[in-house]
């Protein structure tokens, strides 16, 4: 598993050649290695001339979220003080997917445009112009799932990124549609100059075999489709979770696949937790759990240029994890047809982190490509208990009983619903930058004759956000050229129906360079997974219901407003709500200590029945749906997870 690869950029940057053979002789090895490098280093060196296609989640396949091609916005041209608000749209309910850019698209009837495409949980696709905002075409695939059918998640449409291939100019999305009154996900093949189907939508549908020799079929009501898709090898790829761990005694993790031609489901698929009877969860009246769900807050699967696949999984019940049939809080690695588990890495306190749902998969995984850290083959990734383990993909390290893991470092980079990102500097060292916490963090690669080692080059100020934490960078620069290199990120408000910010940051030495309003953020109890994309002089930040876009020579006199009401906003559910710490746990009877410092007494047994209940602990911070009777106590109906300050959560009611 020491294939050759090289860097694989999204189409918009000049690729590599790739050697696929390990028999490949030593000579022509080098001679491929130092053409490869000659062709990259001229595209990265000086980018001015090109222009950038956004075809898939963080760029590239290798979820680098480097846009190596930008020469408009550098530092210097934004401290000019002509950066703002160039455009906007708004769109019919929320948007979750990370917008894409497809530059000179003939669209009919429309002329040729710059485009960019967003997508919403009311499962419609937006064609705009990728300047002012100006609505092109617009189609909704779909009646979508509406909260009563998705209980604590509201409307459900499409959750993931998209991902276009722009030589066919074909978008594949997955919809999620209430179909005779079932739950039902679709997977598109869109053309995008009328964003009609190319061919008929194919329901998502698959089976996989249990270790007892059953077979168990996918469930749509109970599968959450949130990572971002991936194009690779002429295959679309999606993964599945749960929906915040309910319905955890049928949810699991999936991961599918299917001919970008023919949209024909692969042969096989890749089934996280094959456990025929898993170990009881006492938090739900001893029945079995299963999970193992594949989530990574919407980052996309990943791919590298040998066309292995990659994705991390989350929790299960502590003591269940097993090599061959429950591989929960692990890195993967799998074949290209998916039929075969090639590689993983699984953190030695797996049953802790499971037991405190602490899950691996609130983060995305970053390949790291090798131009710049020559004959090695690493990913990083990182979940909520913020240690970024730096992974050898040639050799994952699998699981060991007693500490360290057996992977070439890891460090502590501040809890992560987010996913990293990865730049080259003017000095063509490598960089990993991270976004643990609150804080972006840029790190360096030291000599690798000394062996694989990061140092924290410079720490960014903290950001004023109400996301859990953690959050999504993007990096541009023109090349490796000084002075052009900027970090973006987007922070969620910390009050409903607050502000969101765009910052910037000068990734020489992490100093902020701007924060402006970004659009309004309707819900705080909703992770959010905005990417801010950065692509031909703009900078396109989608969330709530609207997509913002920020260039030079804006007229910064004029504020951003928006009018009327926000269709993401979700209306009050029935019954009561309440916010507080787990004080006790007594079989299905729960103590919550309030913002206020009463104990309030919750039954828990409908919610755990129903399994619409998180894991529960000792100090966490949970919301609790459901009536209050005579005693006093609350009948929970729905019991989820909530942020750990109580300034962010939602006002009791």
């Amino acid at each position: 598993m020491n294939t050759r690869e090289q860097t694989q950029q999204s189409g918009w940057v000049a690729v590599s050649q790739s050697t696929s053979s390990r028999q490949s002789s030593a000579p022509a090895q080098w001679v491929n290695r130092m053409a490869a490098l000659l062709v990259l280093s001229s595209a990265i060196t000086s980018s001015a001339c090109l222009a950038v296609n956004v075809t898939t989640h963080h760029y590239d396949t290798y979820r680098t979220g480097w846009n190596q091609a930008e020469s408009v916005l550098t530092p210097y041209t934004i401290a000019k003080g002509s950066f703002g608000v160039t455009g906007k749209a708004k769109a019919d309910a929320q948007i979750d997917a990370q917008p894409l850019v497809v530059q000179g698209l003939s669209i009919k009837d429309k002329g040729v445009h710059d485009v960019v495409f967003i997508a919403t949980e009311n499962d419609s696709i937006y064609a705009l112009d990728a300047s002012s905002g100006e609505q092109l075409v617009r189609v909704n695939l779909g009646p979508s799932v509406p909260a009563s059918e998705s209980p604590r998640h509201g409307e459900e449409g499409i959750q993931s990124t998209p991902v276009i291939d722009a030589t066919t100019n074909t978008m594949y999305v997955i919809t999620y549609t209430l179909e005779n009154q079932a739950p039902t996900y679709r997977l598109h093949a869109l053309d995008l100059a009328t964003l009609t189907d190319k061919m008929p939508s194919v329901v998502v549908a698959a089976q996989s075999v249990l270790d007892d020799g059953t077979a168990l079929s996918f469930d749509a009501n109970v599968q959450r489709q949130r990572p971002a898709l991936l194009e690779s090898g002429g295959n679309i790829y999606a993964a599945f979770g749960s929906f915040g761990d309910a319905q955890d005694q049928i949810a699991r993790g999936w991961l599918l696949g299917w001919s970008a031609a023919n949209l024909t489901p692969l042969a096989a698929n890749t089934l996280t937790n094959h456990r025929s009877s898993a170990v009881t969860c006492n938090r739900h009246l001893n029945r079995p759990c299963y999970l193992s769900s594949i989530w990574m807050s919407g980052s996309g699967v990943a791919a590298d240029d040998a066309g292995y696949v990659y994705v991390l999984t989350g929790n299960s019940e502590s003591g269940s994890w097993s090599a061959t049939d429950n591989l929960e809080e692990s890195a993967l690695k799998m074949s290209a047809d998916l039929s075969r588990v090639l590689d993983y890495f699984t953190p030695w306190d797996v049953d802790k982190l499971d037991s405190a749902n602490r899950d691996f998969a609130s983060g995305g995984i970053t390949l790291l490509p090798d131009y710049a850290l020559p004959d090695t083959y690493l990913a990083v990734a990182a979940g909520k208990t913020g240690i970024m383990y730096v992974i050898d993909r040639a050799d994952m390290g699998q699981h060991v009983d007693q500490p360290p893991d057996r992977v070439p470092a890891s460090y502590q980079i501040g809890k992560c619903w987010c996913a990293q990102s990865y730049f080259v500097g003017p000095d063509h060292v490598a960089r990993v930058v991270t976004s643990g916490g609150a804080k972006v963090e840029i790190w360096k690669f030291g000599p690798l004759s000394k062996g694989i080692s990061l140092s924290r080059e410079s720490v960014s100020p903290a950001l004023e956000s109400g996301q859990d934490p953690g959050f999504f960078t993007s990096i541009s620069s023109d090349g490796m050229a000084a002075n052009t290199a900027i970090v973006w990120a987007v922070a969620r408000p910390q009050t409903s129906h607050g502000w969101q910010y765009l910052y910037a940051f000068d990734a020489s030495n992490a100093k902020q360079i701007l924060d402006m309003k970004a659009g309004i953020w309707p819900a705080t109890n909703h992770n959010a997974n905005v990417v801010p994309v950065v692509a031909n002089g703009h900078v396109y930040v989608a969330g709530g219901s609207h997509l913002v876009i920020f260039g030079l020579n804006a007229d910064r006199r004029k504020d951003l407003v928006f009018t009327g009401s926000d269709p993401a906003v979700e209306p009050p559910m029935p019954g009561h709500e309440i916010y507080g710490t787990v004080m006790k746990i007594r079989g299905s009877s729960i103590a919550l200590r309030t913002r206020k410092g009463v104990v309030v007494a919750v039954d828990g047994l409908g919610a755990m029945q129903e399994h619409n209940s998180v894991p529960l602990f000792i100090g966490q911070a949970i919301g609790v749906d459901g009536s209050y009777v005579h005693s006093g106590a609350v009948r929970a109906s729905s019991i989820f997870g909530a942020k750990d300050s109580p300034a962010l959560w939602p006002d009791d009611r």
